[in-house]
């Protein structure tokens, strides 16, 4: 498996936990797909079983960093179903839970509330090539404010980009003020009041507060360690010498 999987990982652990299990997911499904030998079945799912608890144990995920890997293809038959339910069931929370946070730190804008933010953003960017501020200082700034129209043209406008568009400008708006100017903070101004109010006027949701999610429970079953008395003996009965 190529190492770049992991070089563009979330930085919130459950969601890289969710990007690495869907592709540990796609490779065996893949395998088992191209392949009807039952033999080489298992071990395809004891990797993909193997590589998911690594990535659990590895990002603190519960419920799942606590099983063990299983030691043979007897022991993938036997854990592999419940396995795949409690990691299913773990996504899908996971997945309700962060759908429901980016709503709550989002909105969405109407299309004439787009236009007057789109026009905020162009008088933003014609105060910066009037500036005087160094070529590199406004490269820096045309680059947050491309990276603004396209969120604002997303069906919901997350916050914390937004968030990080006006750090930028703040970072360089020193050298204005020192100028004795600050001609851009009245756009910035008025494209937050177009947010405020947009998420004014959002109906709120009918659901309960989300809770704080509940550890999955232990594994149902865990699988034998090789030191495990029973497990030597099934072992013992499978050689036939």
């Amino acid at each position: 498996m190529s190492e770049s999987i992991y070089d563009d990982l979330p930085e919130d652990h459950e969601e890289a936990f969710i990007y690495l299990e869907r592709k540990f997911r796609s490779q065996l499904d893949t395998s088992l797909r191209d392949n009807d030998q039952s033999n080489y079945d298992a071990y395809c799912k004891r990797k993909y079983m193997s590589a998911v608890i690594a990535a659990a144990k590895s990002l603190d995920i519960p419920g799942i960093k606590e099983y063990t890997s299983p030691y043979n293809d007897k022991g993938v038959w036997d854990a592999f179903e419940g396995f795949e339910t409690d990691v299913m069931n773990l996504t899908i929370q996971i997945e309700i839970n962060h759908a429901r946070r980016r709503k709550k730190y989002s909105v969405g804008l109407s299309g004439g509330a787009k236009q007057k933010i789109r026009h905020y953003i162009e008088q933003i960017r014609t105060a910066v090539e009037e500036s005087n501020l160094p070529q590199d200082k406004r490269d820096v700034i045309f680059k947050k404010l491309s990276e603004l129209t396209l969120e604002v043209d997303r069906d919901r406008t997350r916050f914390e980009i937004v968030a990080d568009v006006v750090r930028g400008v703040a970072r360089v708006s020193g050298d204005v003020e020192r100028e004795g100017a600050e001609p851009w903070w009245r756009w910035v101004r008025l494209i937050f009041g177009e947010i405020d109010d947009a998420k004014e006027k959002e109906p709120q949701t009918s659901l309960p507060k989300p809770e704080e999610r509940k550890r999955l429970e232990p594994p149902r079953k865990q699988l034998p360690s090789p030191n495990d008395e029973t497990f030597r003996r099934e072992l013992d009965d499978e050689i036939p010498f």
